[in-house]
């Protein structure tokens, strides 16, 4: 999944919880950056607390990074 699929998945479930990116991070203990940075790219999640951020946003969103 690219960039712009992965942002209008997880743009579709939060409008659905009523919730933002900032809300929902706040709310599950996680910093926004981070979660923007797996968002965009930037990150991939694979140790410490990106991969803790990687794993909650998966188990909300669904498999949204692939493979």
């Amino acid at each position: 999944m690219d960039r712009e699929q992965r942002r209008k998945t997880i743009a579709h479930q939060l409008v659905d919880m009523g919730e933002t990116i900032t809300s929902w991070a706040a709310r599950n203990g996680l910093h926004k950056k981070i979660v923007s940075d797996l968002i965009d790219g930037k990150l991939k999640g694979t140790r410490g607390v990106a991969l803790e951020t990687r794993r909650k946003m998966e188990a909300t969103f669904g498999e949204i990074f692939g493979s």
